[in-house]
Order: C-alpha cells, then structure tokens, then sequence
C-alpha cells in the first residue's frame, strides 16, 4: 500500500519539475536573413516617461549564433550590431540562462532569459522575454530589483516582417 502510494504521489508532482531548458540554432531558423520594421520603447531613466524610437533589424544565423544589425533613422550613432552566441549546450543565449522555453502550434517560439546585472546603478535581475513567428517578433526586458520582489519593463521592441 505504501508503494502505490508513494507511485500515486510521485506521478502527481510529476508534471511540477521542470527539465533544464534548452535552445539550438535551429530555433531561430525562421528568422534567418530576414528584414524587420518596428519600435524601440523605452522608459527614461531620469523623468520615468516611456520613449518610442522607430528603428529596422536585420536577422542572420550565422553558425550558432544569431546577428542582429539595428538601426535607429532618427538616431543613426545608436546603430548597432550584435552576435549572441548560444552556448552551455544550449542552457545560454548569450550570457542569459535560459529559464524557459515555449513552442506554440501556430509555429511561435516564446524565449525567457535571466541574468544579473545594474539598472538605474542599482542590482537587478534582468529578464527578457523573446517571442516570435514567421510574421512578428518582439523582446521585453523586466527588471526586478534586488529584495523588491517587484517587476518593471524596462523596454520593449515590437517588430513585424518586411
């Protein structure tokens, strides 16, 4: 009786463990060598307004890492390009730990990240979330504080296909 029981309650809990979450290039396969028009949206630092800057990407897989080649019309000095690695067999995208990871039947992928860092020279924990398809792609970084327990978006980007 106790071995049915013990079987009974294992098979219950079950479902609340979480296997290491994990990532391949492959992932990112339908973003490759594709063009993206949208918004940078951002709170201010110094008076807490948010600020909107239009801007393009441009997404290449090159190896096992994914290139982003941003631009901002309005603010051309804030272009930038950047190559996140995935790495730690596939436990890191880039230097943020893979905390979760979501396939969707219309064929979105949804990505959440977490590092340490500073915000506002104060200690965080930075969360971002990366969510995308064929037609839109988005990411959302949080800040959560230390010892705040408390969640503020720091800035979002919203891109749709062109």
């Amino acid at each position: 009786m106790k071995t049915i029981i013990t079987l009974l309650m294992s098979i219950c809990l079950l479902p609340n463990l979480k296997a290491q979450q994990k990532i391949t290039i492959a992932d990112f396969e339908i973003l490759n060598n594709t063009n993206w028009k949208g918004t940078l949206t951002y709170k201010n630092y110094s008076d807490g307004k948010e600020v909107t800057l239009q801007t393009t990407m441009k997404i290449t897989l090159q190896g096992n890492k994914l290139i982003s080649e941003i631009k901002f019309p309005q603010e051309p000095k804030a272009n930038s390009t950047s190559k996140i690695k995935i790495r730690k067999n596939g436990t890191y995208f880039g230097d943020e730990k893979i905390i979760s990871k979501e396939t969707f039947l219309d064929g979105a992928t949804k990505i959440i990240t977490l590092y340490m860092g500073k915000d506002n020279n104060r200690k965080a924990k930075m969360y971002k979330t990366y969510l995308f398809n064929r037609k839109a792609f988005s990411i959302t970084k949080e800040v959560e504080y230390l010892n705040s327990g408390e969640k503020i978006i720091r800035n979002k980007q919203l891109y749709k296909r062109i």
